[in-house]
């Protein structure tokens, strides 16, 4: 599908989850092209790239670049395989080939259970959530070939203009944009969505971050760029409306108070991270959404935390959240 931006086009490539496609974007360059965000590995995903090359007369080493947004296996996971398909370079932040490496390994799901477990989520749960981590790892093809570094502030060029390079967070850390001034148009991965938010999340014993910060201040770097026209990594082309930040913002910070309420409820006792995401978070209809509840609470109750407003306390193989007063 065209884009508003010239010679961009929007491919449509097929999930097996709930959030059923992800945005490519093939970028016409003279004579050869160049791909934003393979998708997936799977199967479907080499299929929807075949007749797609083949429907555009375009043959695979005719694609010199490969960009990714960020590390998360919807967007990057079918990058390694493009790679040795095509003898394309693969071009993405540093943070992004850190966190690749990081995370798409068996010791991190043995991690991520832990974590579920931790945050008093019910064992044969949690279990079966960290299945879902390890199955994902079938679903990535590493990077063997030539990589390179983008850097925030750099400049690159698609389709023949000018596009700078933009970092974000709280999403993925290093999430790459590339931002047309001229247009004020963004490629931007998660960054922006238009009916939905990207999903935030945090595991405790994981680092000092704090992704929903972080996402904040990514939210307000953009909307001081004006942006006109976002081309997103999931729905449609669209335009932001003239309070998009202030809502999403508003969005999050609802969620902030009802986290607020629901641990005051708790008193002294406290209560777990999985007992807030089941009230934050009602509508939960399988085990994949119920990772991402997880993880969307602990970045919430870690944003709190950090604001000396919550208390996290590990103690018997759990978290317990408290208000940070004295009862």
């Amino acid at each position: 599908m065209e884009t508003p931006l010239k010679q961009i086009y929007q491919i449509r490539i097929p999930l097996p989850f709930r959030l059923n496609h992800v945005n490519s974007y093939l970028v016409q360059e003279g004579s050869f092209w160049s791909v934003i965000d393979p998708g997936l590995n799977t199967l479907v995903t080499e299929k929807s790239w075949v007749q797609t090359l083949h429907q555009l007369n375009v043959k695979p080493t005719d694609i010199r670049n490969i960009y990714i947004t960020h590390f998360h296996p919807d967007h990057y996971g079918f990058a390694g395989k493009m790679q040795r398909w095509t003898g394309a370079e693969v071009n993405a932040s540093g943070e992004t080939y850190a966190l690749a490496e990081r995370y798409y390994s068996q010791e991190q799901a043995e991690r991520n259970l832990h974590f579920y477990l931790k945050s008093g989520m019910p064992e044969t749960l949690a279990q079966d959530v960290a299945e879902l981590d390890s199955r994902l790892l079938h679903q990535i093809s590493p990077i063997t070939g030539t990589r390179v570094n983008l850097l925030k502030g750099d400049s690159i060029v698609l389709a023949g203009e000018l596009y700078e390079i933009v970092l974000g967070g709280g999403h993925a850390e290093g999430s790459v944009g590339f931002w047309n001034a001229e247009r004020q148009a963004l490629i931007g991965g998660d960054l922006l969505l238009q009916k939905i938010t990207p999903n935030i999340t945090y595991q405790f014993e994981e680092d000092e971050g704090n992704p929903l910060e972080s996402y904040f201040e990514t939210l307000n770097a953009l909307q001081r760029r004006m942006v006109r026209t976002v081309l997103p990594g999931h729905g449609p082309v669209f335009q932001p409306q003239t309070d998009y930040f202030e809502s999403v913002i508003a969005h999050h910070k609802e969620r902030l108070d009802h986290v607020l309420g629901i641990v005051h409820e708790a008193g002294s006792a406290g209560t777990t991270i999985y007992d807030i995401s089941l009230r934050l978070f009602s509508k939960v209809f399988d085990n994949d959404s119920a990772r991402f509840a997880l993880g969307e609470t602990a970045a919430h109750v870690r944003y709190l935390e950090r604001q000396k407003l919550l208390r996290v306390q590990e103690s018997g193989g759990k978290y317990s959240v408290f208000e940070n007063v004295q009862y």
